[in-house]
């Protein structure tokens, strides 16, 4: 399914934990190229299992306008990425390929590129994929026009702001918060205390950017 097909619905089913019983409105961020991306042979981190939940969606219907709203992320500009993450290390990102990598021994090891962070082709376009999808999700969510914004390709919360880390490049987790918070204004203390349990595991990157700043 084309995620540009979708119609405007988005509409789930009912949640007992809502009070006045209204139907949680739902949108899903997908790009059909994210499972593109290859890691390399042996990698635990395989992108294609995002298109393989896409097809369970599918299969199971709940792509459904009735169901959610399915759309396609903007990439995350530069700008975008540096909100978090430092200048050098997103300019590296942006032109480091696997042919001019063996070049670029120094940068590679500044920047934790390596077996558990490979070079790959389209290393810059898949971080701006599921970022922005990222981004997009927090920004429907300020705009008041969804309850919920799913990204099955974003989470990857070990990324530091000038380095990669544990199969992550780039923190979307870190962009999304700081679009929320243009809107939810809260003391960086009580913004960490409150976002860390929405998250399944205690990553180093979110709490040095938002417990100690």
């Amino acid at each position: 399914m084309d995620p540009s097909s979708a119609g405007a619905g988005g509409n789930s089913l009912a949640s007992a934990s809502c009070g006045d019983a209204q139907k949680r409105r739902v949108c899903y961020f997908y790009d059909p190229e994210v499972g593109n991306y290859y890691y390399g042979q042996g990698h635990p981190m395989k992108p294609h299992r995002v298109r393989m939940t896409h097809a369970l969606l599918a299969h199971y219907g709940l792509l459904a306008p009735a169901k959610m709203e399915v759309l396609r992320p903007l990439p995350a500009r530069g700008i975008d990425l540096c909100r978090f993450h430092s200048d050098d290390y997103v300019a590296f990102l942006r032109a480091v390929t696997p042919e001019t990598q063996l070049g670029q021994v120094r940068a590679l090891r500044r920047f934790n590129i390596g077996p558990d962070c490979p070079v790959f082709d389209g290393l810059y376009a898949y971080c701006q994929t599921y970022a922005g999808a990222s981004v997009g999700a927090a920004v429907k969510l300020n705009h008041g026009t969804h309850d919920i914004a799913i990204n099955w390709s974003g989470g990857l919360h070990h990324a530091k702001k000038s380095e990669a880390s544990g199969f992550c490049y780039v923190n979307d987790i870190v962009l999304a918060i700081l679009e929320l918070l243009k809107l939810h204004e809260v003391t960086s203390s009580y913004s960490a205390r409150t976002c860390v349990p929405f998250f399944f595991q205690f990553f180093s990157a979110f709490l040095v950017f938002f417990w100690f700043v």
